[in-house]
């Protein structure tokens, strides 16, 4: 029983306290604002309102305008105007003729100012043609007069020819006199020796016309142009396989026994190909040496070493003797030693000199053989050697070796040139080589040929 009347206190304390709030806020509604409006005078102005204030509106009233404009009611647009549009066009200017225009009158006063008119022109007068000289007054001659014949005196020795021989022309030479001596009288004759011939300073010159004339002499041949270069005069004459790469074998000769069986001149003259010798021109008896090699067929060059510290000016002497202690040389062969490559302006002193004398080089391998290149493309036949292969007295076997090296290097390169000397143990290992199949893939060459074909490339 208290638990219902305490709920039935709350309940009625909470519908009190929402009626008093809803009266509260019904009491203090804010009044509606005043509003005053002004319209435009359309003619009379608006009646003004009791008092010098705005009439204030109530809550629910409005305020009342009056003296609101009137618009009038907008009339429908007029289209008449249009009908006669493109009728009003501008009216054809009337323009009139030429007749009563005349020329401007030119001011009395002057303005200072020179008007030129263009003149007409005229063709240029032509120029007279010069004055042709009288026929009459030619002072040159076609005909020119023939020089008179000289003076000659009674007791001159010179007979004067007829007029009626004047086309040909006796003149009879003065015979030569001896010079005085004791003789009382130079009135006598000189006595000649009588040849059967008329003697020379007697003979009759014919006329210019009519003679014959003398045979003309063969200029005689000059002995110091050679008729081939050395390279070519001097080469052993051999047939050579073009369809194979050439291979060259020097041997060179430092004094052997060329009367001894193995390598004597008897055996290298029958070798089953040809072999190409260099004579080492510092031998006593190098000229002696390379005559008899020349004897039998083969060719042979000159092998140079020129001194340490040679000049330019020294190869001239160096080279001109090299070429004299070995005659007939196809060219030269760059020797083991010092050579001639130790400076750069050496070796083109020596190219220079040998294209001019018209012989090849065969030069050492040095580095990258610019040398011999700069020669090949001078057009001077060089070319470098491949492999000195006895130079430390290698064995027949290490020898053959070494030539097969070079075979199979002649068909990369197109041709190599292999260096030995005239020994027994070499002429042994040639020949052995030579039988093998290695060699038969080469064509085996002197070496002129192969110098000049390194040009022709």
């Amino acid at each position: 029983m208290a638990r219902g009347f305490l709920s039935g206190a709350v309940v009625g304390a909470v519908i009190g306290v929402s009626a008093a709030g809803l009266a509260s806020i019904m009491a203090d509604k804010a009044p509606a604002p005043d509003m005053a409006v002004d319209a435009p005078a359309s003619g009379t102005a608006p009646e003004a309102s009791s008092g010098d204030s705005p009439q204030t509106a109530g809550d629910a009233d409005l305020a009342t305008v009056t003296g609101a404009p009137q618009v009038a009611k907008p009339e429908a647009d007029d289209v008449a105007v249009l009908d006669d549009a493109g009728t009003d066009m501008p009216m054809r200017p009337e323009t009139g003729g030429t007749s009563g225009i005349e020329a401007p009158t030119p001011p009395e006063a002057e303005s200072g100012v020179e008007v030129q008119s263009d003149a007409p022109v005229l063709p240029s007068p032509q120029a007279a043609l010069p004055a042709q000289p009288d026929a009459d007054k030619l002072s040159i001659s076609t005909e020119p007069a023939q020089p008179l014949a000289p003076e000659v005196a009674a007791d001159s020795g010179f007979e004067t020819a007829t007029s009626e021989a004047q086309a040909e022309t006796a003149i009879v030479v003065p015979e030569t006199v001896a010079p005085e001596a004791d003789t009382p009288s130079t009135d006598a004759p000189v006595a000649e020796e009588d040849t059967g011939a008329t003697p020379l300073l007697e003979q009759r010159m014919g006329s210019l016309v009519d003679r014959d004339d003398p045979p003309e002499a063969e200029p005689a041949p000059d002995a110091t142009v050679p008729q081939q270069k050395p390279i070519d005069a001097y080469a052993a004459v051999v047939e050579v396989d073009s369809f194979k790469p050439m291979m060259s074998i020097v041997l060179i000769d430092n004094g052997a026994d060329l009367s001894g069986g193995t390598v004597g001149l008897a055996a290298l003259r029958s070798f089953p190909y040809p072999l190409s010798f260099a004579i080492d021109v510092n031998l006593p008896d190098a000229a002696e040496r390379a005559a008899a090699y020349r004897a039998q067929g083969l060719e042979v060059l000159a092998m140079v070493d020129l001194p340490a510290g040679a000049t330019p000016s020294d190869a001239e002497v160096s080279i001109s003797a090299a070429l004299d202690a070995v005659p007939e040389a196809i060219g030269v062969l760059e020797g083991t030693g010092t050579g001639f490559q130790a400076d750069r302006a050496l070796s083109d002193q020596v190219v220079s000199i040998l294209d001019s004398s018209g012989h090849g080089i065969v030069m050492q391998s040095k580095g990258l053989n610019t040398a011999q290149k700069l020669a090949v493309r001078d057009g001077v036949p060089a070319a470098t050697v491949f492999r000195d292969f006895d130079s430390a007295n290698q064995t027949p076997t290490v020898i053959r070796r070494f030539l097969d090296q070079a075979a199979f290097r002649a068909d990369q390169e197109g041709g190599v040139i292999m260096l030995g000397r005239v020994r027994p143990d070499t002429i042994s290992a040639l020949l052995l080589w030579g039988l093998q199949d290695r060699a038969e893939r080469v064509a085996l060459s002197p070496v002129s040929a192969l110098l000049k074909s390194q040009v022709a490339q």
